[in-house]
């Protein structure tokens, strides 16, 4: 084993930079044969943007259409048998940047630090007092902002250059405006015009950190006192958290996650990759809540296993999991083993989706029918997006089998099939794990491997806990569920802050399917749901849609104070074959079907 020490007297006396530092030993790591260990002195260590490697990567879920250059403070690439360990160390991220990224590499292991930013790029304001027509903010320490002709603008400075690494401004670039509340932990996405930056009259600095904000309308009902606002650029997805790519054999354990730019931890067409003891938390002490202002581990095609074990998820704006593969649509047949191929959502590009040797199958997209009754198709050759000629969206595909003749069948003006990568979906293992504060979902997981759910606690998610999709419609994010245990979770399903869209049933089996009347499909099967407890404010414990052989027995549902009188357990659409059994309900719960 070749080992790398890292102490605080390493660093360069002017900047005090670990940047440049830690990626001259990773190069050294490259040309080893042997196993290889980085330990850090604990400490606290500083990554600079300015010292990044930046180059282009097309990452999944995001907008690397329009951002395709990205900046990466610790870049892996083509290691292997390394293992890095922070001894308690806290890993300080200058910059809106990548962390880190481990491309085409094989037995990496993170453990022990932390991760955070000093200035994040979600700002935060905290209601103080609000009048009629004006409120007070509490701004965390750590943010910078200046304010200019009755202008919110934040930003974050390079400490090395003293230009700005970014700058927002009050609701520019914005979807939604994410509302905290501090008394009940529940986090909720508001409209624009509900939040602390619409119709803004004036702004005053009452002192440092502590703004007046005047209005020309009434003070939104949702701005009170105990909320914190979190405001980002949603709009655009720029980068990833941190990003796994084309490796095998991950494992981050005992890393505390405290808050990543853009997007999320994106695992992409990755192999046996293991979250062990990982906290996805604001940091003690900063005053800031906002974890990742998207998802927090979303996983866009992997093999092998994903686990994620005893981990912590809070404050995220979007799903803390989100596990699903890509279905592609047909464009255009090329001859009898043949087929152009295409990403359909905007936020898929670039990236390579097949590999010779992976399994196909094709699914229609008006029903979810299977073509050929799930027929498996071996791919022989593929010319990937940008290579010879192909945009950012288009692959084409060649199969050692024929095709079927009405592979390109038209839906309308679209083509009818799209193509699911079945090599790529993992087996699935979330345990232990504790869900909090989120205005979204806990968990999406598609997957045909065998999928486990146990001994997790969801409380207070502003939508559905569980969310079962399967969608080549939208998304696009893939595919079937064949082989999935819930058992023995705790769900505390509570009515959230104001009104909210959309099913907030602690476990919703929803594939998007568009002739959901005429069809009688199966999209999803063998869903067993054990051993659980649901204590219930509102909405239904399990809402499905188009499931075959969903079990729900030996759970226990209690209702929670202030709940509705009438709480009906289940709403199904187009499912047969459900077994209800040996549940403990209370006498206010209606388990008809």
């Amino acid at each position: 084993m070749k080992e790398y020490k890292v102490s605080l007297n390493d660093l360069d006396l002017k900047y005090k930079d670990t940047t440049v530092l830690l990626r001259n030993i990773l190069e050294k790591a490259q040309n080893s044969d042997d196993e290889v260990l980085i330990t850090f002195e604990k400490g606290e260590y500083h990554f600079y943007k300015d010292f990044a490697l930046r180059d282009v990567y097309y990452t999944s879920n995001t907008d690397s259409h329009r951002f395709p250059e990205k900046s990466v403070a610790v870049l892996m690439k083509n290691l292997r048998n390394l293992t890095i360990d922070g001894c308690g160390s806290l890993f300080i991220m200058h910059g809106d940047m990548i962390p880190f990224a481990i491309l085409e590499s094989e037995n990496i292991t993170l453990k022990n630090f932390s991760w955070d930013f000093p200035c994040a790029t979600t700002f935060e304001l905290q209601t103080i007092k609000k009048a009629a027509f004006s409120a007070e903010y509490k701004i965390a320490p750590a943010f910078e902002y200046e304010i200019k002709k009755n202008k919110l603008y934040w930003f974050e400075k390079s400490p090395i250059t003293g230009k700005k690494y970014w700058e927002h401004v009050n609701e520019d670039e914005m979807w939604c405006a994410v509302g905290h509340d501090l008394k009940t932990n529940k986090v909720k996405r508001y409209m624009l015009a509900e939040g602390p930056l619409y119709s803004v009259r004036k702004i005053d600095e009452i002192s440092k950190n502590h703004i007046r904000v005047h209005y020309f309308k009434p003070v939104s009902k949702q701005i009170r006192e105990s909320m914190v606002f979190e405001l980002c650029a949603s709009k655009n997805r720029d980068c990833v958290g941190s990003f796994v790519c084309d490796s095998k054999n991950i494992t981050l354990e005992k890393v505390n996650i405290h808050y990543m730019h853009g997007f999320g931890f994106l695992l992409q067409m990755a192999e046996d990759v293991t979250f062990e003891s990982c906290n996805f938390v604001p940091r003690e002490g900063t005053d800031r809540y906002t974890t990742s202002f998207a998802d927090l581990i979303h996983v866009s095609g992997a093999k092998g296993k994903i686990k994620i074990n005893n981990c912590s998820f809070c404050n995220a704006h979007d799903d803390p999991i989100n596990i699903h593969g890509t279905y592609t649509r047909v464009k255009k047949k090329i001859d009898e083993n043949t087929i152009m191929l295409e990403y359909v959502h905007n936020q898929q590009n670039g990236f390579v989706q097949f590999h010779k040797g992976d399994k196909v199958v094709f699914y229609a997209r008006d029903t979810f029918a299977p073509l050929e009754n799930e027929k498996e198709f071996t791919v022989k050759s593929v010319i990937n997006p940008l290579e010879k000629g192909h945009s950012i969206k288009e692959m084409t595909v060649a199969f050692e089998e024929k095709l079927p003749i009405n592979i390109d069948a038209n839906l309308g003006a679209e083509k009818l099939y799209a193509a699911e990568n079945i090599t790529y979906t993992p087996e699935v293992e979330i345990t232990n794990c504790k869900f909090s504060a989120i205005p979204t979902r806990a968990i999406l997981c598609t997957t045909r491997k065998k999928a486990l759910i146990e001994n997790n606690i969801f409380d207070s998610m502003t939508m559905a806990s569980i969310y079962l999709s399967n969608d080549c419609n939208s998304w696009y994010e893939s595919g079937p569920i064949r082989d999935m245990t819930i058992r023995n979770n705790t769900f505390y399903i509570r009515k959230p802050s104001g009104k909210s869209i959309g099913c907030k049933a602690a476990i919703f089996i929803d594939p998007i399917v568009r002739s959901l009347k005429a069809s009688s499909v199966a999209v999803h099967e063998n869903i067993l749901i054990e051993g659980n407890t649901f204590y219930m404010q509102h909405d239904n414990v399990i809402n499905a849609k188009s499931t075959k052989n969903l079990i729900f027995r030996n759970n226990t549902i209690k209702r929670l104070d202030n709940a509705d009188k009438k709480i009906k357990a289940f709403e199904m659409k187009n499912c047969t074959d459900v077994v209800i059994e040996n549940n403990n309900a209370e006498s206010a719960i209606d388990m008809s079907l």
